[in-house]
């Protein structure tokens, strides 16, 4: 029976790759295109089955061509239950065109129109049965508080990826134990001067939030306890290094583990479609598998991950199985 819901977005991913991104007017002859499937918590999701974890995914497609093609690619999925992929004739499945640079090693989204979202309405208390985490992505907002209010109720642990601005995320972020958001969430939605002043705000009601920061690696802030207190285990030069140093804001003490992005020849780097949630899945596969692991521990798996998938095209081709996993 699963144990956790990933709850958010799914879509079709369409990637051409060129040798540069185009200027206005340009016109430029894709190295390849590929079309696979997409969207943050379908993405995450998909990180979670590889890794052994059976899960159940609550998203909203349309009963269309490519509605089909993204039920399909869960379907191949081993440990992913589709029972509760809400499928709707009136709903266009959501498309996003991806354009890879290949010379800066980036990559840019153009989304298709908004579309209707899960609602409050089609949120069924009986999902919960049996569930002890549920991932939000940010999407649905309005119905994931709905969701996160019911799990509370059950005691159930939440986690939520933030992007970007979207209405109610602000009732949503209270409902959160964990909370994974991005460097340029901190400085250009919260306007904040220290991606700390953002992590200090978000634990006021949360166990311990992450920060990433793309090639530059990550952090994670929680409170001190000094009871809980571990130190960095032992940094290996082929791996992520993680730093820890405990700062002192608003008369209270709060430990910062630091770590660098894993190792990763510039050559090897095929995609950065996906990355985040790649890191995200390892995060919660830790969360739910390892309770001996330090956070130094969680943040170096997590970040390995997200290297892996850096290495093919579209946000799943290269996520490892566990079976695959070699961190030496």
């Amino acid at each position: 029976m699963s144990a956790i819901i990933v709850f958010g977005a799914s879509c079709l991913d369409y990637i051409a790759q060129v040798n540069h991104f185009p200027q206005p007017d340009e016109k430029l002859r894709t190295n390849s295109l590929t079309i696979c499937g997409g969207g943050n918590a379908g993405n995450t999701a998909t990180c979670l089955s590889r890794l052994g974890i059976k899960l159940k995914l609550v998203t909203k497609i349309g009963n269309d061509l490519n509605g089909e093609k993204i039920l399909q690619g869960f379907q191949e999925e081993k440990n992913i239950d589709t029972s509760l992929i809400l499928i709707r004739s009136t709903v266009t499945s959501q498309l996003t065109y991806i354009i890879v640079d290949i010379e800066s090693k980036t990559r840019t989204c153009l989304y298709s129109a908004n579309n209707e979202q899960v609602l409050i309405d089609d949120i069924n208390p009986q999902w919960l049965n049996e569930i002890n985490f549920i991932h939000f992505d940010s999407r649905s907002t309005e119905a994931a508080v709905r969701l996160a209010t019911l799990a509370k109720e059950k005691s159930i642990l939440c986690s939520l990826d933030i992007e970007r601005e979207r209405p109610f995320i602000s009732e949503l972020i209270p409902l959160m134990d964990y909370i994974i958001t991005t460097e340029n969430y901190s400085r250009n939605v919260c306007k904040d001067s220290t991606l700390m002043h953002t992590a200090v705000r978000f634990l006021a009601t949360c166990r311990f939030v992450i920060i990433t920061c793309g090639e530059n690696g990550s952090i994670l802030v929680e409170k001190f306890n000094k009871t809980s207190f571990d130190e960095v285990k032992k940094n290996a030069d082929h791996e992520s290094i993680v730093i820890q140093e405990i700062m002192r804001m608003n008369e209270e003490d709060f430990v910062v583990w630091k770590c660098s992005a894993w190792p990763i020849e510039s050559k090897d780097i095929i995609d950065t479609t996906g990355s985040g949630d790649a890191f995200i899945g390892g995060i919660i596969y830790g969360l739910l598998t390892k309770e001996v692991w330090s956070r130094d521990q969680l943040l170096r798996f997590a970040s390995y991950i997200a290297t892996c998938k850096l290495k093919g095209i579209g946000a799943r081709s290269s996520l490892p199985y566990v079976s695959d996993i070699d961190m030496n």
